[in-house]
């Protein structure tokens, strides 16, 4: 089957087409090009007017639309998630569960592995796996995780989560100080598993220790780490100051300042950091009182925050509000490309998606003059128009 993207703006990581134009054949770029188009007919997307880059892919989202990774533990729900991302232009996801007891995140695993085999085109964003946020975090620093199930790092019960992944788990957020967290660091390592730093009260010293070991990732950068000071800088400017660290931020102006993503953005470039939701079932939904890992969550004005304490818990953020954001504080979209698009998919060793070149898979995001969602094409099929 051929797919024509005609007449469009393309923004892709490395350049800036106007009046172009993308062929898709069984789901791939086969060529991209500008106007006119003299090929072989096929079904015809008119983009005049729009802008098309690659899909957004979201590393860090616990569910959407009243879904939640954790609790909604069927092959049916994380497909219905996939119709959902769509419409907020993300054409790939890991599916990341909260802390919660060993059997628990074995079965949201094995769910998440069942619908990625039953997964294609039709059902909207790609699944790409599993993300384990927790459960060996800091309860110092837990956040919205239930300390009740926070556990210290152990590489056996690492194994068996592995083997109920089969193959699906991808990444997982640890607490690099704890007693174990460097043999798991390790193991996991060896294994091809993405180790990200979160929810951690580790020294400047032991954050770059950890990099050393093998943790690649910082999951929602200052978010539930070491507060930085200018005598104990912590693990963030450890992170901040190693190049092959990948940073996640959560770019809603809650979580961050304004400044401060633009301070990590300069300080890091954009080939090193990962816009994220870390959204939660509440995203996409009225303000409200909803649940994570079985805690109580209020949220008010689209931030959510704990009933008890008040901590901030997750995101109401969409991937397409993200990029706006960025594009506020004067980030070109060729930036926006990189950290929404291709470095998300960098971190995880992922080819083939995150860009718009020939030979990587078609999964396209179409937005209007003011950055709203029009389409998304995943695999070459249109599966969102607004």
């Amino acid at each position: 089957m051929s797919l024509i993207v005609r007449r469009a703006r393309i923004v892709s990581t490395t350049r800036v087409i106007e009046d172009a134009y993308i062929v898709v054949r069984d789901g791939v770029i086969v060529e991209v090009g500008r106007e006119p188009y003299t090929g072989l007919s096929g079904a015809v997307v008119n983009a005049e007017g729009l802008i098309v880059m690659p899909g957004f892919i979201d590393t860090h989202t616990h569910g959407i639309h009243g879904l939640d990774f954790t609790v909604d533990r069927e092959p049916s729900s994380v497909l219905q998630t996939a119709k959902h991302y769509v419409r907020y232009g993300v054409t790939g996801f890991l599916a990341t569960t909260v802390t919660a007891q060993l059997e628990v995140l074995a079965e949201a695993c094995r769910a998440v592995k069942e619908a990625r085999d039953m997964w294609e085109s039709a059902y909207g964003a790609r699944i790409l796996g599993v993300h384990l946020e927790g459960p060996y975090i800091s309860s110092e620093v837990a956040g919205a995780h239930n300390r009740a199930y926070i556990r210290p790092p152990n590489v056996e019960e690492f194994k068996e989560l592995l083997r109920a992944c089969d193959n699906t788990l991808k990444q997982i957020t640890l607490a690099p100080e704890l007693p174990g967290a460097s043999e798991l660091i390790a193991y996991a390592k060896r294994l091809g598993v993405i180790v990200s730093a979160g929810h951690t009260q580790a020294s400047y010293e032991e954050g770059l220790k950890s990099v050393e070991l093998g943790v690649s990732k910082a999951t929602h950068l200052f978010n539930a780490m070491t507060r930085f000071h200018h005598r104990e800088p912590g693990i963030v400017l450890a992170l901040l100051q190693s190049p092959n660290v990948y940073l996640e931020v959560i770019a809603d102006f809650v979580h961050l300042h304004p400044a401060v993503v633009r301070m990590i953005v300069d300080y890091a470039s954009p080939k090193r950091v990962i816009l994220v939701t870390d959204s939660i079932s509440a995203t996409g939904m009225p303000d409200g009182v909803y649940e994570l890992g079985g805690l109580k969550i209020l949220v008010k004005h689209g931030v959510a925050r704990l009933v008890d304490t008040g901590v901030l818990a997750g995101s109401t953020l969409t991937m397409d509000k993200a990029v706006r954001n960025v594009v506020r504080l004067g980030y070109s979209l060729r930036d926006v490309a990189l950290m929404a698009s291709h470095v998300p998919a960098k971190s995880l060793g992922l080819s083939g998606v995150g860009d718009i070149n020939v030979g990587y898979h078609a999964d396209l995001v179409m937005l209007d003059e003011a950055l709203n969602v029009v389409r998304t094409i995943v695999g070459g099929e249109v599966v969102y128009e607004s």
